[in-house]
């Protein structure tokens, strides 16, 4: 008898902490913050209520002014939880972007964007927003607010309509009042800091002159409005060209009507530097265009925010490199000068994915992003071993204040990842399990770190790279998290928590009654980065799987579970299949997949024939990849067997 179903297994987040802890938790992570609120300008600096100095280590999370209206990631992973992951990086405030389209149309959000979140399905888009605000706010982070386009899309083109601060659909009255309104709607949020006026103006923006084009004025206009709906709050003043272009500031300073509100704001990318070849040049074009503005003493002096930088982080030479022209040159050279400098900054971006816009595609991986693509940990370069230098780990190493007003040593917790295994690593109960983590500390040494499977404690280890073996795995769903512990040696926190990596340990042997054999058909073959527990894609998992690709085709010699050739053969046949070039992301982008709609007709068709006696009595087991991780057509797909196709 054959059994044919369907099986969805997903790994449940165990939360570490009672409701009662999280809620004393964010109790006194707001006391904290609020402490030091609101800010204001001293200088070249940005400083806390007492005068000393507050240095804005900051990120940039995507996705709710395009056109989904929402944040990206709530369709992977709980909204409390990516803040969590914020706050435990080191960041301490998010650059969170909006649009007036999102303001002035406020649509209900899409299901697919908050699939993570299912308790704000229905709901418009500034509700979920204000959730988002709230959420942020109640870990302890400060909140910058930036206007990033007019209409709702990716940014950014010279010619995508949201190049100066107004357009036809949304002229200036528009954007000043959407402004004075989102800035009332968060007053009573101290936690919200700032407003930046207007993201990279372009398309002839210009620093003074025609008063269609003077930037310069626009911003006295709209930081005057915003400052008589809410005093408190820091404005931010992006340069023209892209921000990259300040220089207008020497002979024609922006004022307000509050004083100690001002901080200018620049952006700056590889592809900005053509030409440089030493850290020398690239430090004279940053102070020649945007870094002058600090020089104390003078007239315009004035804090700089980098409100956007960053690079990809797939590679080692991403990040580091002596090769004139590369992303790894710019970003080591980009890094040492904000060392140097001590800069407030915003790194772009948080998102593990992308959001959806133009030229962008909902679910794939952003290069650039400080979370993995399954947002539960931080990005690693895909290369095996992992390195011990990280995008992560780099932006750690300019976070602590080391200039202005009562600037001490700032005590950052250590930072720790797991690097092995990877999220959605799924293994046979009873095998040995290798974990490791990269542990690292500003300020001191790591003295240990501990390793915990749902809580409980599987190991430790004192000396890098640290790592252990979890023997003899048990059935189940399991967070394995790692907690490394500082030397002591410096005052403050001692103790950092990874993000934590969810496996699965499944009972080959027992799973179903006389039944000891499985097969597994990959019809990607790719191992780079691995599948996760909530998608949907794929076959019963093991370690010898076989690859093919192609709208119809075969496979022979089917391993088992154990690596052993069974000689049984596959066969499949889809009208619409995707099988080129098939990206490594999650989602409907990997395994094989076959759809219905008003044009395709015909279900994607796997047949298994000749199969060893050994399996008489077997099970098929099918995830179903319904699109981004959910299971909605299942009647697309059938298993066929030659032995019995009931």
């Amino acid at each position: 008898m054959t059994r044919l179903f369907s099986t969805i297994l997903i790994a449940g987040l165990l939360g570490s902490m009672s409701p009662a802890a999280q809620n004393a938790a964010a109790t006194k992570d707001e006391t904290s913050v609020r402490s030091h609120l609101p800010l204001r300008t001293d200088g070249s600096w940005i400083v806390d209520r007492t005068g000393k100095r507050f240095k804005l280590r900051s990120v940039n999370w995507y996705g709710a002014e395009e056109q989904d209206h929402v944040v990206a990631g709530l369709e992977l992973e709980k909204l409390s939880l990516i803040v969590q992951r914020i706050k435990a990086m080191g960041f301490n405030s998010v650059r969170l972007l909006w649009s007036n389209e999102l303001f002035e149309m406020n649509p209900i959000v899409p299901d697919y964007a908050i699939r993570g979140n299912p308790e704000f399905r229905g709901m418009r888009a500034m509700r979920v927003f204000d959730a988002v605000v709230h959420a942020i706010a109640d870990a302890g982070l400060l909140i910058v607010l930036d206007n990033h386009t007019s209409n709702g899309d990716w940014c950014c083109g010279n010619n995508d309509g949201n190049g100066l601060w107004y357009n036809q659909d949304y002229p200036e009255q528009n954007w000043i009042s959407d402004w004075m309104h989102i800035v009332a709607r968060y007053r009573d949020v101290p936690e919200v800091v700032g407003a930046d006026l207007r993201n990279e103006l372009r398309a002839g923006a210009t620093w003074g002159g025609a008063p269609s084009t003077d930037w310069h004025a626009a911003a006295e206009r709209g930081g005057n409005a915003v400052l008589s709906a809410n005093r408190n709050l820091l404005i931010f003043v992006e340069g023209i060209n892209y921000a990259l272009d300040l220089t207008g500031v020497a002979r024609l300073r922006v004022q307000l009507g509050v004083p100690n509100r001002l901080v200018y704001s620049a952006h700056d990318y590889p592809w900005d530097h053509n030409g440089i070849t030493t850290e020398q040049q690239l430090f004279a074009q940053l102070d020649q265009k945007w870094g002058f503005v600090t020089a104390p003493g003078q007239p315009y002096t004035a804090p700089i925010w980098i409100g956007e930088f960053g690079t990809c982080h797939d590679q080692p030479s991403c990040l580091t490199s002596s090769s004139p022209g590369t992303n790894g040159f710019w970003f080591q050279g980009f890094r040492d000068y904000l060392d140097r400098r001590d800069f407030d900054w915003a790194y772009w971006a948080l998102n593990g994915t992308q959001a959806r816009g133009t030229g962008r595609t909902f679910g794939y991986e952003e290069s650039y992003g400080v979370l993995d693509p399954y947002w539960n940990a931080p990005a690693l370069p895909l290369v095996i071993p992992p390195p011990s230098v990280n995008l992560l780990t780099m932006l750690q190493t300019v976070m602590q204040p080391l200039q202005g007003p009562g600037a001490g040593r700032l005590n950052l917790a250590p930072v720790v990842s797991i690097i092995a295994p990877p999220p959605g690593s799924i293994f046979a109960a009873g095998s040995n399990v290798a974990i490791s983590a990269n542990a690292s500390r500003r300020a001191g040494l790591i003295q240990k770190v501990d390793f915990y499977a749902n809580g409980e404690s599987i190991g430790s280890s004192i000396t890098a790279p640290f790592q252990i073996e979890w023997t003899n795995v048990p059935p189940g769903n399991f967070e394995i998290t790692a907690v490394a512990t500082g030397s002591g040696d410096t005052v403050g926190s001692t103790t950092g928590i990874s993000a934590p990596v969810r496996v699965m340990v499944f009972d080959y042997e027992n799973y179903a009654p006389g039944t000891g054999n499985s097969i597994a058909i990959d019809f990607g073959n790719y191992r780079t980065t691995p599948m996760s527990l909530t998608e949907m894609a794929g076959v019963v998992p093991q370690q010898n799987w076989n690859g093919a690709y192609g709208n119809s085709g075969s496979l022979g010699s089917l391993v088992d579970k154990s690596g052993s050739t069974t000689g049984a053969q596959v066969t499949w046949a889809a009208s619409n299949m995707w099988y080129t070039s098939t990206p490594d992301q999650p989602g409907d982008f990997r395994m094989m997949r076959g759809y219905l709609d008003n044009t395709n007709t015909s279900p994607t068709i796997v047949t298994v024939s000749q199969l060893p006696n050994a399996f008489a009595h077997y099970d098929v087991y099918v995830y179903f990849d319904g699109g981004n991780g959910t299971v909605e057509r299942l009647g697309n797909y059938r298993i066929l067997t030659s032995q019995d196709a009931s």
